[in-house]
């Protein structure tokens, strides 16, 4: 006979099942308090490491717009740039692997198709995707990350602000040695203090694209709807 584990007597046979049954669900509940962890520390890291670092780009940014003519000025806030970007990506790099993300570099596009799946699957507007002869084949991380991370939000804006039924996401490479992601959807149109730069996921969008060392704009064609606009250089890819 024994004690159970709330003072009971228990037959022989009955202590050593709930010993194995105890044995059994420890590895578990270890697994999940590392995963806890994990995924804290990367929440740590992005909301108080990134984030900082990504401010500092675009301040960064903001100055070198202010030294018009300061040419030396302007190649050391580009030299502080590219440090910051490298030290972020590197950051991130770490908060991704944190987190567990889908490793999304070794098969770019198809991930994107995944993701339009099932976008199109909840939400019910039709998503069209162009693939140009010259977008490369694997896309190194964390490039391929924060591009499909632009899609994702630009889908999420089509979908609460735009009414559209039909967006199409064309992925291209220009002769001049960079990536062109543009979506566009047949919706309302942006207003004017929507393409604003706090509105509608669009600090998160233009965040991502400086860290990559490239370029974000909305745009509003004249026939209505919306389009965004991503131009990223080749060697960041």
């Amino acid at each position: 006979m024994a004690l159970d584990a709330g003072g009971r007597l228990v037959s022989g046979a009955l202590a050593g099942r709930n010993a194995a049954a105890s044995d059994a669900t420890a590895p578990r509940r270890t697994a999940l308090s590392e995963e806890d962890i994990r995924r804290s520390l990367a929440r740590e890291l992005h909301d108080r490491v990134a984030q900082t670092l990504t401010s500092m780009l675009v301040d960064l940014e903001n100055f070198k717009a202010d030294q018009f003519g300061r040419d030396s000025v302007v190649r050391q806030a580009d030299l502080l740039q590219e440090s910051t970007r490298e030290v972020l990506n590197n950051l991130r790099d770490v908060i991704y692997e944190l987190r567990g993300y889908p490793i999304v570099d070794e098969g770019f596009v198809d991930t994107v198709r995944a993701i339009l799946g099932r976008y199109q699957e909840k939400s019910h507007i039709g998503v069209d995707l162009s693939v140009a002869p010259g977008w490369p084949a694997q896309i190194q991380s964390p490039a391929a990350l924060n591009l499909y991370r632009i899609i994702e939000e630009a889908l999420v804006n089509v979908r609460r602000h735009s009414t559209a039924d039909r967006v199409l996401i064309r992925l291209s490479a220009s002769p001049y040695g960079e990536l062109l992601i543009s979506i566009s959807d047949n919706g309302r149109g942006m207003e004017v203090v929507d393409l604003g730069p706090t509105s509608l996921g669009m600090v998160g969008m233009s965040e991502r694209a400086l860290v990559l060392g490239g370029r974000f704009q909305v745009e509003r064609p004249s026939g209505g709807g919306t389009t965004v606009i991503v131009t990223v250089p080749t060697h960041r890819s």
